[in-house]
């Protein structure tokens, strides 16, 4: 389709169309919400997401059911590494496999940039957490952590667990909580509620507070429940 054309179908002038291929200017949601229409699924995800839309419990969200595939006990799942750990726990059922998703968490003062869509993010490994850990086990992702701004609580190399099924800005009140952004990739603080703002407060106090009201464009991705450091003075 050319620009032209598009532009003839979103009703809006070819001018337009060019400063969004240019970066001059961005659609609106109901733009989006239209492009996505065009596409059509599973395509049409991505610019539903741009709009502020939650797709995660749409059919084509890949991502949701490569979740809820890897929960498994551990009669379903063989560790290698660990025989003596898997012949005590093997039947029991009490382990919940979580996937280590190949994306990080940014804790810099300067985001990275990176615009992610989750279901084209491979898993890069799979870890096992007790199954009393995770209040919705098919909800349980992990992610890498990155930067200093929840210092000395989290540190820089970190493995973070989140509970994805808890999203509601309502009950995330002074709560650890991931969250997306639509161009920024994903950052992690404490979230607070004051009168007239949403806002992420760091642990590190060298970083101010960081506004994230806007719904369409930071969505609360998950609760943070807990993470995994290694020393940094150990030997690998």
């Amino acid at each position: 389709m050319s620009q032209a054309g598009l532009a003839e179908r979103l009703g809006v002038s070819p001018a337009t169309v060019s400063r969004w291929i240019k970066g001059k200017n961005e659609p609106t949601a109901e733009t989006y919400v239209a492009l996505g229409n065009l596409a059509r699924k599973p395509l049409g995800l991505y610019f539903w997401e741009r709009a502020g839309m939650d797709v995660s419990d749409l059919p084509e969200a890949t991502f949701r059911k490569m979740m809820a595939s890897l929960r498994v006990n551990l009669r379903e799942i063989k560790i290698v590494s660990a025989q003596r750990v898997s012949r005590k726990l093997a039947g029991k059922g009490h382990a919940v496999a979580i996937p280590l998703l190949a994306v990080s968490a940014f804790g810099d003062h300067v985001p990275p940039h990176e615009n992610v869509s989750l279901s084209q993010v491979p898993v890069e490994d799979v870890l096992l957490a007790p199954l009393s850990w995770c209040p919705h086990p098919e909800q349980m992702i992990a992610m890498h952590f990155r930067g200093d701004s929840m210092m000395p609580l989290i540190v820089p190399g970190s493995v973070i667990f989140v509970d994805t099924q808890v999203r509601d800005r309502g009950v995330m009140a002074n709560k650890l909580a991931l969250v997306a952004h639509r161009d920024l990739g994903f950052k992690v603080a404490r979230f607070q509620r004051i009168q007239n703002a949403d806002l992420l407060i760091s642990a590190n106090h060298k970083y101010s507070p960081l506004d994230v009201s806007n719904a369409s464009k930071w969505k609360i991705f998950g609760e943070v429940l807990w993470w995994v450091s290694r020393d940094p003075d150990s030997t690998p």
